[in-house]
């Protein structure tokens, strides 16, 4: 069987940063596996919504009205500049976050993404490499 990409490392993304997480009662979770939302909906007090990437649109966001959103960094379909770019021509400007391996250049992300988009509260989280996924 093969191992569910992002899944795992999603959920440790929620767990190691659960004090930045922790005032959230809304979280739109962007691509997510099938197995991933279950994991997460044990959480207390956290209403999840997912989506796709290519579904994202006007009306998932409205119906989310997410207080934080989450995704990986870096995908083979999509990257965060992308979805970044989609959010804000969707009018969002709450608090984006990537999930991804520990990277030396974080810095530099995150002031390409916040000087291209300063309407978005943006943040990595880094989670250590667990073996499920290259980025």
């Amino acid at each position: 069987m093969a191992r569910p990409l992002f899944s795992s490392q999603a959920l440790r993304a929620v767990l190691l940063h659960s004090h930045n997480v922790a005032n959230c009662k809304r979280l739109l979770l962007i691509d997510p596996v099938h197995d991933l939302p279950v994991a997460l909906r044990k959480i207390d007090g956290l209403d999840l919504t997912s989506a796709r990437y290519e579904m994202l649109d006007g009306a998932v966001l409205d119906a989310a009205s997410p207080e934080m959103i989450l995704a990986p960094l870096m995908t083979p379909r999509f990257d965060i500049l992308d979805l970044a770019r989609k959010l804000d021509g969707l009018g969002y400007g709450g608090p984006l976050r990537a999930y991804s391996t520990p990277l030396p250049s974080t810095q530099l992300i995150r002031a390409e993404l916040r000087g291209e988009f300063p309407k978005l509260d943006f943040d990595i989280f880094a989670v250590p490499d667990g073996g499920d996924r290259e980025n």
